[in-house]
């Protein structure tokens, strides 16, 4: 034990919800490029554990050891994703090709465990270290962790005020629908811009007794559903608009309950704004491009069909979007801080020499000594700087942690990032390449945390890095497709889980944990989820095909096809002219939402990411993903906008399917017969 925090057994809680998390990453991210943190999941789960084995422990679970098993929780569901394992390894292993690429290449376990531990280290330390800045210093709205931190002090009957922590107001809502603010629901739709899986509002009254038999529901139901798909995979590829539109142009339904539940838990809005996606993708663009004679092959066929052909509509898309957002987070402070009138320069000066008072170190007491010290142990505003109060029992720094120690364990994890990818590597990539992604990486975390921490997303941060490396390494170099690769999996790795476990610090911040505890179990959930996700990829590899019709690896032909384009290569024939009109739809219209992004008319805007989400995927998934959407829609004016019970019921869909397809691995490894034909399901 370290310190009256951490606990064994919430450590031991969070390694298995975190391994359930860790599973669900890895199918959808396999699948359609879908990755979530599910903090409230975890949050949830965790509790209700504890609750049903309550008569057999000699404590109930306090709100700090529930924030513990949330970091371990993150801090293993994240590795899918932080280890790219959804995105850059499959595209080293199965996309790249032997002529002129240098690959494939095909990794031995012990080599993705070491690849995998390298980068699992330097994103939470540099988190870590600037806790101060982003959790306590500056005043950020933090909607995704206010909103788990409500839902844990419901759970324990803490009182739900935040006045200790007086942060600006969240961004308005959209009052037509009711829907959270754009960018939010695109921050669980994307891989590498992950949010919270049950929306911003939870309950005030949350019973975990209809919890559970919510969750139960929902995840049973599913398991049944996707073990049935596994003996019927007609299932999956539904002719609803008749057998020729199925087979010729894919629009297929797949009656996926977890597909349907992420459709209800991000409702309408953004599935609909997908969907538009895939109207004109696969409804406009592929026909168009294949009777051009542009993309004369099968309609899915990546290489020759319309499905490659427009996943580079969909790019241009994505990195307009990507590099509008990107620009926007990096010079709005600088907005903020010269400000044009007189007072300028003493606000400048408050922001480069602020001054704060500590407050004393405070352990868990009653909840009334809490409220005194509350009352008395505030800071006071110095400098003309707005009021800012901490936590009951959260100090104002890493406790037991100094900076100095912090700082020599991140010049650790450097150091061993650098020898993973050397050694795994070998001469394939330089190390000073590799301390060049990792130095990429930390401007783009300081980006991903602000951004996480005003909208709920998580900007895509691979692209600076490949853009970088395209300048430096020549096209016709022969490796200088895996380079750039390797490059974006570094600096995407440090940036995306820097801001995962920043997430979890402010809910710690405000519950009124300790951020030392989360540090060492954010530790151990790192090197669990190492191993278990390098065990679970290669477990989907060995008995599915990869890319197949199961794990169509979206996100990889992503990041693939963006190297290519930063270097040159591979651009199919007239689709340059598309590339041009979407990117410069994609810049006016993020332009639009950042400039009135308050406005009710602005969910009729498509954001760029949801619509290439729509394009580069297939119809099959959007579209159920539409119908869940609805049907939450439906349900809350039914309701009157009650949505907890449905809330909880979809998150037990979506991660019912994750451990039906576990079974369905089984049945593979036992022959089981399978109704009609689905080519290609089985790995050779």
């Amino acid at each position: 034990m370290v310190g009256r925090k951490f606990t064994l057994r919430a450590v031991g809680a969070g390694l298995c919800t975190g391994l359930l998390v860790n599973i669900s990453n890895t199918y959808y991210g396999l699948r359609i490029g879908v990755a979530s943190q599910m903090s409230m999941v975890s949050t949830l789960l965790g509790f209700i554990g504890f609750k049903v084995f309550s008569r057999y422990l000699a404590a109930p679970l306090t709100p700090s050891e529930n924030v513990l098993l949330l970091s371990v929780s993150t801090a293993v569901g994240s590795m899918p994703v932080t280890a790219g394992f959804v995105g850059i390894i499959p595209a080293l292993e199965y996309l790249i090709k032997a002529e002129e690429e240098g690959g494939p290449l095909r990794l031995p376990l012990d080599r993705l465990v070491l690849w995998s531990a390298g980068l699992c280290f330097f994103g939470l330390i540099f988190a870590a270290l600037f806790h101060e800045q982003f959790i306590i210093g500056e005043k950020l709205p933090w909607p995704g962790a206010r909103a788990t931190a409500h839902l844990i002090r419901t759970l324990h009957r803490q009182p739900l005020d935040f006045e200790h922590e007086r942060e600006p107001p969240l961004p308005a809502e959209p009052t037509t629908t009711g829907e959270p603010q754009a960018g939010q629901e695109d921050t669980e739709a994307f891989i590498g811009e992950r949010g919270p899986l049950l929306g911003n509002n939870p309950a005030t009254g949350v019973r975990w007794e209809p919890a559970l038999q919510s969750l139960l529901r929902g995840a049973i139901a599913s398991w049944v559903i996707g073990v049935a798909m596994y003996f019927a995979p007609i299932l999956r590829e539904v002719p609803v608009f008749g057998h020729n539109a199925a087979k010729e142009w894919l629009w297929q339904v797949d009656l996926s309950p977890g597909f349907f539940g992420q459709g209800i838990i991000t409702g309408p809005v953004i599935p609909l704004h997908m969907l538009m996606g895939a109207i004109v993708g696969w409804g406009i663009l592929s026909p168009y491009a294949k009777r051009s004679g542009w993309a004369p092959g099968s309609v899915d066929d990546w290489e020759t069909g319309s499905r490659g052909w427009i996943i580079w509509v969909s790019l241009a898309a994505l990195l307009a979007d990507a590099l509008v957002n990107l620009a926007w987070l990096t010079f709005r402070p600088l907005v903020r801080l010269f400000p044009f009138d007189r007072g300028c320069l003493p606000r400048i000066h408050r922001h480069l020499h602020p001054r704060y008072r500590l407050i004393p170190e405070r352990d868990s007491g009653s909840e009334q000594s809490l409220r005194s010290q509350h009352s008395t142990e505030r800071r006071r505003p110095l400098n003309g700087h707005r009021q800012v109060q901490e936590a009951p029992g959260t100090p104002s720094g890493v406790i037991s942690l100094s900076r100095w120690m912090l700082s020599f364990f991140f010049l650790g994890s450097v150091l061993t990032c650098m020898f993973a990818v050397h050694t795994v590597f070998g001469s394939l990539i330089p190390w000073y390449y590799t301390l060049l992604a990792v130095s990429l990486s930390l401007p783009m975390a300081v980006v991903g945390i602000r951004s996480l921490a005003e909208t709920d997303y998580n900007p895509e941060t691979s692209l600076v890095s490949q853009l970088v490396f395209a300048s430096l390494i020549s096209p016709s170099h022969p490796n200088a497709i895996i380079v750039n690769l390797l490059s974006a999996g570094i600096t995407q790795a440090g940036a995306s889980q820097s801001g995962d476990i920043s997430f979890d610090f402010k809910i710690g911040h405000l519950v009124g944990a300790r951020p030392a505890p989360q540090i060492y179990g954010q530790i151990i959930g790192s090197l669990f989820g190492t191993l278990v996700s390098c065990g679970i990829y290669r477990l989907y590899a060995s008995q599915y095909p990869i890319p197949g019709p199961l794990f169509r690896i979206p996100a990889s032909y992503l990041v693939l096809s963006t190297a290519r384009l930063v270097l040159g290569r591979g651009l199919p024939v007239g689709v340059a002219p598309f590339m041009i009109v979407s990117a410069t739809l994609s810049v006016a219209v993020s332009i639009t939402r950042i400039r009135y992004s308050e406005r009710w008319w602005q969910p009729l805007i498509p954001t760029g990411v949801s619509f290439a989400i729509g394009m580069y995927n297939t119809p099959s998934f959007t579209i159920t993903r539409a119908v869940g959407g609805l049907f939450c829609w439906a349900y809350k004016r039914s309701r009157n906008g009650c949505e907890d019970s449905i809330m909880v019921l979809a998150s037990g869909l979506v991660l019912g399917e994750s451990v039906a397809s576990l079974t369905g691995l089984a049945l593979l490894a036992m022959h089981a017969p399978q109704l009609g034909e689905n080519e290609g399901i089985r790995s050779n």
